[in-house]
Order: structure tokens, then C-alpha cells, then sequence
């Protein structure tokens, strides 16, 4: 006869909970043993972590599972890789270079936040537009026609269709409170050409600014202006602003804080770059350059909120008058206009920019108005 005994044992377990992972071994150990649910609050405390997060791991509710949906820019995906590849001459400094160069040329219709977005999720775009670090400049706000910063953007390399190179500079102004923007092509940056783009460009703002931010370039400064000294200015430039009446501002040599106005903008000139080989002429660049120019003006500024084309007018009211013809005539370059008429349509572009600004996107609504009565 076999007699089948069953032995009853009671084993003590002491079960340690190390991080909130631990708790999905915890579940299963309670329904096998159908013991009797845990409390949640106690664990937390213990864990140091929120009560709704140890119910969460405990029922193993840790990621959702999401319906991926198509992005509209996945369309342009072969054509983001085409422009950012080995391959092409095209040169995008910045997201916003391409993303502008996309709206522009290939009909691209999306905000630019989910633009960002869409690059940096694609590690290989991300890559492309690594930054580098840069310290932060001091900002410093002026009232109207008080101030305005000058700068060179120096030789730029540019590549035609046919493979010719064409080396170029861009003069920019800023008038500091409206954020208005000057940009204009100019193949050397002697002092000649300086004169001649100054002049110009008061005549199409219509005024002279009270004074104009400088760096220490040599056409305008014989000594530079350091923490410890003022400098020296050069004479003929002193003498061209006393004719046109505004004060000089150096900045501090390698410290150009109070430039800040002008430094930022000049990022967007070389916008100009993703045209690099798929232009004819330089006077497609200078079209080019106009368009870029008359975009940033109806661009919302970041700074004052609004597009700085809409700001123009009343800056323009604040602004110096002009010297008499004879002084502005004195300036004008006449050889330099013979060699570069097709580059230097200074007043064409400001009053394309100006006669009429129809907002759509950034403003959320249509707006229109007249900037310039010239």
C-alpha cells in the first residue's frame, strides 16, 4: 500500500526593490502567490519617485505605442539629402538658409518649427548644422534715427554655372532701432567703394543716421580703438562723416559687443551661398541678393516683433537731412559705376523692398502698406 504525504512549508522572502524597474517582478510575484496588491504611496516614498510612476511600471505601462504618421517634408527628404551632400556646390550655413532656400525654389510649405524638427530627428542633417559656440554679444536698444552699424561681409568665393569664380564683398547697414537692412554686392571694400556705398545708401533711406557703429578697418581707422585708448580715426573718413554729419562709434578692437545689431544679420547674407553654382551672372547674384535683402526686411524681426519694413517709415522721420548734391555727387564713384552698374542698384532696392509689403505667413494675416513715398 502506498500512502502519498503532502508537506506544508513556510518560506519567509524578503523582496528589495532597487529602482522602479524592479516593480514588473514585483506583479508577478503577487498574482502567482495571489497576494494581495501593493501600496503604491509607500513605494513611492521609498523610491523617491511619484505614486503614478510606480503604478505605471507596476502594470508594465511604460510606452505608448504610437501610429507614426507622415510628415508632409518627408516628400522633400531626397532633396534635403541631395543639397546637404558632398556632391553639390550649394552652401547652407544654417536651417533657416535651407528652409528659406526650400519655401523659395521648391514650393516647401510647412512652419519652420516642425522644419527644425524634422532635421534634427534625421542625425545625418542634424550633423551637417552642428553650431559651434559662440559667447552671446550685449545688446543694447537706441531710439529712432540715433544709430546705425556698418560692416563688411568680405570675400565671399562664388562659383557660375560655367565654373567661373567671382570673389565679392557685401556692404550692410543697419539702422539700429527699425532693424531696416541694406545690403548691397561690392567687389572691393577699399576706401573708395566705401565712400560710394555710404552715400548711396543714405540717398535711398532718404537721411543720415546721428551716428554709425564701426569696426576698425583700416579705410576707417588709422589707429584702433582699445580698451585703453579711443584710437585714431582716418581723416578722410572723418571728413566724409562731417560732410554727411553723423559721429563715428568704433568698437572696442575684438570685442565688438555694441555690433550685435549687425553681426546676427550678416549670418542671413550668406544665404547667398545656396546659390553657389546654379547661377549664370553676377547679375542673377545681384537679383539674388536683392531678393534675400527685401525678404529679411518683411521677415519678422525677433528683436522688435514686427518686420522691420514696417518700422522704416518712422525711423526714416527721425533721420538727419541730406547734404547738398554737390557733397553726395563728390562721393559717388563714377568709375566705380561704370565698371559695376549691373551690382550696385542701391536705391532699386530699397524702394522694391518698400513701395508695397504684403504679409502672409509670420504675421498670421494680410497686411499692406506703404513704406517709401519716392
Amino acid at each position: 500500500m502506498v500512502i502519498n504525504m503532502i508537506y506544508m512549508i513556510n518560506i519567509n522572502t524578503e523582496i528589495f526593490l532597487r529602482s522602479v524597474k524592479d516593480l514588473n517582478k514585483l506583479k508577478l510575484l503577487v498574482e502567482v502567490n495571489n497576494w494581495d496588491r501593493p501600496n503604491f504611496s509607500a513605494i513611492a516614498r521609498e523610491l523617491g519617485v511619484d505614486r503614478r510612476t510606480v503604478k505605471k511600471y507596476y502594470d508594465g505601462d511604460i510606452k505608448k505605442v504610437r501610429k507614426s504618421k507622415k510628415s508632409k517634408i518627408d516628400d522633400f527628404y531626397d532633396i534635403i539629402s541631395s543639397l546637404l551632400s558632398a556632391e553639390t556646390d550649394q552652401i547652407f550655413y544654417y536651417k533657416s538658409h535651407l528652409y528659406r532656400y526650400l519655401v523659395r525654389e521648391k514650393g516647401l510649405d510647412c512652419s519652420r518649427s516642425n522644419f527644425n524638427y524634422y532635421i534634427l530627428k534625421h542625425e545625418k542633417f542634424a550633423e551637417y548644422f552642428k553650431p559651434n559656440k559662440k559667447k552671446d554679444a550685449v545688446k543694447s536698444e537706441t531710439s529712432f534715427g540715433k544709430q546705425a552699424q556698418f560692416d563688411w561681409k568680405e570675400k565671399l568665393k562664388f562659383s557660375f554655372k560655367s565654373g567661373e569664380e567671382f570673389i565679392f564683398n557685401v556692404g550692410s547697414l543697419i539702422l539700429s532701432a527699425s532693424r531696416f537692412k541694406y545690403w548691397a554686392i561690392c567687389p572691393s571694400t577699399s576706401q573708395a567703394y566705401l565712400f560710394d556705398f555710404l552715400t548711396n545708401v543714405f540717398e535711398a533711406l532718404g537721411g543720415v543716421p546721428k551716428e554709425i557703429v564701426i569696426d576698425n578697418a583700416s579705410t576707417m581707422m588709422d589707429k584702433a580703438r582699445t580698451e585703453r585708448s579711443d584710437g585714431k580715426v582716418n581723416p578722410k573718413f572723418q571728413q566724409f562723416a562731417d560732410d554727411f554729419g553723423f559721429n563715428i562709434v568704433p568698437c572696442i578692437r575684438a570685442r565688438p559687443n555694441t555690433k550685435a545689431k549687425v553681426e546676427n544679420p550678416m549670418r542671413v547674407i550668406n544665404e547667398i551661398m545656396t546659390y553657389n553654382g546654379l547661377l549664370n551672372n553676377e547679375e542673377e547674384l545681384f537679383e539674388k541678393m536683392q531678393e534675400i535683402t527685401n525678404e529679411a526686411n518683411s521677415r519678422v524681426c525677433q528683436a522688435i516683433g514686427i518686420p522691420p519694413i514696417l518700422v522704416f517709415k518712422k525711423e526714416k522721420e527721425h533721420l538727419l537731412p541730406l547734404p547738398n548734391d554737390k557733397i553726395c555727387s563728390y562721393y559717388k564713384n563714377t568709375t566705380i559705376h561704370a565698371k559695376v552698374n549691373f551690382l550696385y542698384r542701391s536705391e532699386d532696392s530699397v524702394r522694391a523692398a518698400g513701395t508695397k509689403c504684403r504679409m502672409k505667413r509670420e504675421m498670421g494675416h494680410q497686411m499692406s502698406c506703404d513704406i517709401l513715398n519716392t
